[in-house]
């Protein structure tokens, strides 16, 4: 008699996983998360992975000032491994040195 009891809880658990599993199924919800929570992910991880500064930036600020109260004569190891992280990074670099030394010490 035990054993009906059990194969009959046994029965019962799987209907209800499987209705469970079929409310997923409704393409109203899948389209609404494709739709809404996917591009929210998407976006949010560039944001996340364009937004980390690289720490030698925020190393070579006390170098960028050096860099740029000098006029350019002075450029410390630091901001020296910054610049050419940055002319390696990007190709066609947008900045010269002056300016990434400014855009170092104002930002970091």
């Amino acid at each position: 008699m035990d054993s009906w009891k059990t194969l009959a809880i046994a029965v019962m658990v799987l209907n209800s996983a499987t209705a469970l599993a079929a409310e997923n199924n409704n393409p109203f919800q899948a389209a609404l998360m494709i739709t809404t929570i996917v591009p929210a992910v998407i976006i949010s991880g560039v944001t996340a992975a364009t937004s980390s500064i690289p720490d030698l930036f925020k190393s070579a600020k006390g170098d960028a000032l050096a860099f740029v109260g000098s006029n350019g004569e002075i450029r410390g190891a630091e901001f020296e491994q910054a610049s050419r992280y940055y002319r390696a990074t990007y190709s066609q670099p947008l900045m010269s040195d002056q300016q990434l030394a400014l855009a170092i010490a104002t930002s970091f």
